[in-house]
Protein backbone atom coordinates (compact mmCIF):
# COMPACT_ATOMS: atom_id res chain seq x y z
CA UNK A 1 0.00 0.00 0.00
CA UNK A 2 1.45 3.36 -1.19
CA UNK A 3 2.07 5.89 1.96
CA UNK A 4 1.31 8.94 1.46
CA UNK A 5 1.20 12.40 3.53
CA UNK A 6 -1.42 15.04 3.19
CA UNK A 7 -1.01 18.35 5.21
CA UNK A 8 -3.74 20.36 5.81
CA UNK A 9 -4.61 22.72 8.63
CA UNK A 10 -8.77 22.93 7.58
CA UNK A 11 -10.82 20.31 9.47
CA UNK A 12 -13.27 20.52 6.79
CA UNK A 13 -10.67 19.31 4.18
CA UNK A 14 -9.30 16.94 5.91
CA UNK A 15 -12.28 14.96 6.93
CA UNK A 16 -13.62 14.85 3.37
CA UNK A 17 -9.61 13.35 2.66
CA UNK A 18 -10.36 10.81 5.24
CA UNK A 19 -13.36 9.73 4.39
CA UNK A 20 -12.75 9.48 0.46
CA UNK A 21 -9.16 7.48 1.55
CA UNK A 22 -10.75 5.08 4.13
CA UNK A 23 -13.31 4.51 1.20
CA UNK A 24 -11.08 3.24 -1.50
CA UNK A 25 -8.08 1.56 0.81
CA UNK A 26 -5.49 2.44 -1.79
CA UNK A 27 -2.86 4.77 0.45
CA UNK A 28 -1.19 4.24 3.63
CA UNK A 29 -1.93 7.77 4.99
CA UNK A 30 -1.30 10.52 7.63
CA UNK A 31 -3.11 13.66 7.98
CA UNK A 32 -1.28 16.52 9.60
CA UNK A 33 -2.09 20.24 10.53
CA UNK A 34 1.24 22.04 10.68
CA UNK A 35 4.67 22.37 9.74
CA UNK A 36 5.79 21.12 12.50
CA UNK A 37 3.95 17.79 12.44
CA UNK A 38 5.15 16.76 8.57
CA UNK A 39 8.27 17.82 9.42
CA UNK A 40 8.63 15.16 12.26
CA UNK A 41 6.87 12.91 10.06
CA UNK A 42 9.52 13.16 7.01
CA UNK A 43 12.05 12.50 9.61
CA UNK A 44 10.72 9.21 10.65
CA UNK A 45 9.01 7.62 8.01
CA UNK A 46 9.48 7.60 3.72
CA UNK A 47 6.41 7.93 1.98
CA UNK A 48 5.66 8.06 -2.05
CA UNK A 49 3.03 10.84 -2.45
CA UNK A 50 2.46 14.14 -0.85
CA UNK A 51 -0.40 16.60 -0.90
CA UNK A 52 0.20 20.62 1.04
CA UNK A 53 -1.47 23.20 1.50
CA UNK A 54 0.55 26.17 0.96
CA UNK A 55 -0.29 28.54 3.19
CA UNK A 56 -0.23 27.24 7.52
CA UNK A 57 -0.14 28.50 10.28
CA UNK A 58 3.42 28.07 11.33
CA UNK A 59 4.80 27.99 7.60
CA UNK A 60 2.78 30.84 5.89
CA UNK A 61 5.10 31.44 2.68
CA UNK A 62 5.76 27.82 1.27
CA UNK A 63 7.99 26.42 3.30
CA UNK A 64 6.16 22.95 3.24
CA UNK A 65 6.94 22.40 -0.48
CA UNK A 66 10.82 22.94 0.18
CA UNK A 67 10.56 20.59 3.05
CA UNK A 68 8.87 17.76 0.78
CA UNK A 69 11.36 18.34 -2.01
CA UNK A 70 14.26 18.25 1.26
CA UNK A 71 12.65 15.05 1.58
CA UNK A 72 13.14 14.08 -2.33
CA UNK A 73 9.23 13.98 -2.10
CA UNK A 74 7.19 16.55 -4.81
CA UNK A 75 3.61 17.41 -3.86
CA UNK A 76 0.50 17.95 -4.87
CA UNK A 77 0.12 21.55 -3.89
CA UNK A 78 -3.95 21.82 -2.76
CA UNK A 79 -4.33 25.63 -1.96
CA UNK A 80 -6.41 29.05 -2.17
CA UNK A 81 -4.29 31.14 -3.50
CA UNK A 82 -1.99 30.63 -6.82
CA UNK A 83 -0.84 33.85 -8.90
CA UNK A 84 1.78 35.18 -10.60
CA UNK A 85 4.07 35.72 -7.64
CA UNK A 86 3.56 32.03 -6.29
CA UNK A 87 4.51 30.68 -9.44
CA UNK A 88 7.70 32.94 -9.45
CA UNK A 89 8.75 31.87 -6.52
CA UNK A 90 7.94 28.36 -6.97
CA UNK A 91 9.64 27.91 -10.42
CA UNK A 92 12.20 25.64 -9.69
CA UNK A 93 10.53 23.36 -6.81
CA UNK A 94 9.78 20.05 -7.74
CA UNK A 95 5.57 19.92 -8.00
CA UNK A 96 3.46 17.68 -9.68
CA UNK A 97 0.48 19.82 -10.02
CA UNK A 98 -1.27 22.75 -8.53
CA UNK A 99 -4.40 22.44 -7.74
CA UNK A 100 -6.79 25.64 -6.19
CA UNK A 101 -9.60 25.13 -3.15
CA UNK A 102 -12.29 26.32 -5.96
CA UNK A 103 -14.74 23.63 -5.96
CA UNK A 104 -16.86 21.85 -3.69
CA UNK A 105 -15.26 18.53 -5.21
CA UNK A 106 -11.89 19.33 -5.44
CA UNK A 107 -10.75 16.78 -3.23
CA UNK A 108 -12.43 14.34 -5.48
CA UNK A 109 -9.85 15.39 -8.07
CA UNK A 110 -6.65 15.28 -5.92
CA UNK A 111 -8.04 11.59 -5.29
CA UNK A 112 -7.80 10.62 -8.63
CA UNK A 113 -4.71 12.55 -9.52
CA UNK A 114 -3.13 10.31 -6.95
CA UNK A 115 -4.78 6.90 -7.82
CA UNK A 116 -3.48 8.06 -11.11
CA UNK A 117 0.09 8.66 -10.02
CA UNK A 118 -0.17 5.12 -8.63
CA UNK A 119 -1.05 3.85 -12.08
CA UNK A 120 1.68 5.42 -13.63
CA UNK A 121 4.61 3.28 -11.87
CA UNK A 122 2.89 0.37 -14.26
CA UNK A 123 3.90 2.10 -17.19
CA UNK A 124 7.10 2.70 -18.96
CA UNK A 125 8.61 5.40 -20.87
CA UNK A 126 11.57 5.50 -23.30
CA UNK A 127 12.68 8.74 -23.81
CA UNK A 128 15.46 9.57 -27.12
CA UNK A 129 17.28 12.36 -27.15
CA UNK A 130 20.98 13.50 -27.92
CA UNK A 131 20.92 16.33 -25.66
CA UNK A 132 21.70 15.43 -22.03
CA UNK A 133 20.15 18.91 -20.54
CA UNK A 134 17.20 18.66 -22.29
CA UNK A 135 16.89 14.81 -21.82
CA UNK A 136 17.34 15.43 -18.37
CA UNK A 137 14.78 17.86 -18.11
CA UNK A 138 12.12 15.72 -19.53
CA UNK A 139 12.79 13.11 -17.71
CA UNK A 140 13.08 14.92 -13.97
CA UNK A 141 9.35 16.16 -15.05
CA UNK A 142 7.99 12.08 -16.21
CA UNK A 143 9.61 11.07 -13.09
CA UNK A 144 7.75 13.75 -10.86
CA UNK A 145 4.45 11.67 -12.16
CA UNK A 146 5.87 8.55 -11.26
CA UNK A 147 6.33 7.37 -14.67
CA UNK A 148 8.93 4.72 -15.19
CA UNK A 149 11.58 6.17 -17.48
CA UNK A 150 14.45 5.17 -19.55
CA UNK A 151 16.72 7.42 -22.10
CA UNK A 152 18.56 6.69 -25.33
CA UNK A 153 20.88 9.31 -26.51
CA UNK A 154 20.97 8.04 -29.98
CA UNK A 155 19.38 5.88 -32.59
CA UNK A 156 20.88 2.10 -31.70
CA UNK A 157 20.57 3.09 -28.35
CA UNK A 158 17.17 3.55 -28.76
CA UNK A 159 16.83 0.19 -30.55
CA UNK A 160 18.48 -1.59 -27.75
CA UNK A 161 16.41 0.04 -25.20
CA UNK A 162 12.96 -1.38 -26.81
CA UNK A 163 13.91 -4.31 -27.67
CA UNK A 164 15.24 -4.41 -23.33
CA UNK A 165 12.07 -3.24 -23.03
CA UNK A 166 8.94 -4.86 -24.69
CA UNK A 167 6.71 -3.28 -21.66
CA UNK A 168 7.38 0.82 -22.83
CA UNK A 169 4.11 1.80 -23.29
CA UNK A 170 5.07 5.62 -24.69
CA UNK A 171 8.01 6.12 -26.54
CA UNK A 172 8.77 10.03 -26.81
CA UNK A 173 11.61 11.04 -29.39
CA UNK A 174 13.29 14.36 -30.07
CA UNK A 175 13.65 14.82 -33.53
CA UNK A 176 16.19 18.14 -33.57
CA UNK A 177 19.54 15.77 -32.50
CA UNK A 178 21.68 14.51 -35.07
CA UNK A 179 22.32 11.03 -33.92
CA UNK A 180 18.41 10.46 -33.75
CA UNK A 181 17.30 9.13 -36.49
CA UNK A 182 13.31 10.01 -35.84
CA UNK A 183 12.08 8.17 -39.16
CA UNK A 184 13.80 4.72 -38.69
CA UNK A 185 13.32 4.36 -35.09
CA UNK A 186 9.34 4.86 -35.63
CA UNK A 187 9.94 2.25 -38.57
CA UNK A 188 11.76 -0.16 -36.10
CA UNK A 189 9.24 0.04 -33.35
CA UNK A 190 6.11 -0.23 -35.57
CA UNK A 191 7.87 -2.76 -37.76
CA UNK A 192 9.16 -5.16 -34.36
CA UNK A 193 5.68 -4.75 -32.68
CA UNK A 194 7.73 -4.39 -29.46
CA UNK A 195 4.24 -3.52 -28.48
CA UNK A 196 1.13 -3.29 -30.29
CA UNK A 197 0.10 -0.84 -27.94
CA UNK A 198 2.98 1.28 -27.92
CA UNK A 199 2.68 5.04 -28.60
CA UNK A 200 4.85 7.37 -30.06
CA UNK A 201 4.91 11.39 -29.66
CA UNK A 202 7.70 13.52 -31.62
CA UNK A 203 8.85 16.43 -30.44
CA UNK A 204 9.57 18.72 -33.44
CA UNK A 205 11.77 22.18 -33.78
CA UNK A 206 8.55 23.53 -36.40
CA UNK A 207 5.57 22.94 -38.01
CA UNK A 208 6.52 21.07 -41.04
CA UNK A 209 3.63 19.67 -42.90
CA UNK A 210 5.87 17.48 -45.23
CA UNK A 211 7.90 16.36 -42.27
CA UNK A 212 4.99 15.37 -39.75
CA UNK A 213 2.93 13.74 -42.27
CA UNK A 214 6.08 11.48 -43.18
CA UNK A 215 6.34 10.71 -39.40
CA UNK A 216 2.89 10.17 -38.97
CA UNK A 217 2.48 7.51 -42.16
CA UNK A 218 5.88 5.86 -40.70
CA UNK A 219 3.25 5.01 -37.76
CA UNK A 220 4.34 7.91 -34.90
CA UNK A 221 0.66 8.75 -32.83
CA UNK A 222 1.29 12.44 -32.14
CA UNK A 223 3.94 15.32 -32.40
CA UNK A 224 4.47 18.53 -30.05
CA UNK A 225 6.54 21.44 -31.33
CA UNK A 226 9.28 22.16 -28.85
CA UNK A 227 9.22 25.52 -26.89
CA UNK A 228 6.16 23.58 -24.93
CA UNK A 229 5.39 24.52 -21.80
CA UNK A 230 5.43 21.91 -19.06
CA UNK A 231 2.04 21.87 -18.62
CA UNK A 232 1.99 21.34 -22.43
CA UNK A 233 4.00 18.20 -22.08
CA UNK A 234 2.08 16.50 -19.46
CA UNK A 235 -1.21 16.90 -21.71
CA UNK A 236 0.65 15.47 -25.01
CA UNK A 237 1.77 12.27 -22.75
CA UNK A 238 -1.43 11.98 -21.11
CA UNK A 239 -3.44 12.13 -23.89
CA UNK A 240 -1.20 9.48 -25.29
CA UNK A 241 -1.19 7.39 -22.43
CA UNK A 242 -4.89 7.34 -21.52
CA UNK A 243 -5.14 5.71 -25.44
CA UNK A 244 -4.01 2.49 -24.07
CA UNK A 245 -6.44 2.42 -21.67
Amino acid sequence: MSKLLIVEDSIIVQAVFKEMLDAINNFDYDLVSTYKEAKKLLDQRRYEYGVVERILPDAPNGEIIALFNKHYLAPLVFTKTIDEDFFDDFEGAHIVEYIQKIKHNNEAYVLKKLLQLQENKQKTILLVSDSNIFGSYLKQNLNLHSFKVFSALNTEQAYEKLSLHPETSLLIIDSAGAYVNTKEIVSYAKAHQLNPDLKILVLVEETNSYETSELLSAGADDFLVKDFSRSEFYVRVYQNINKLC
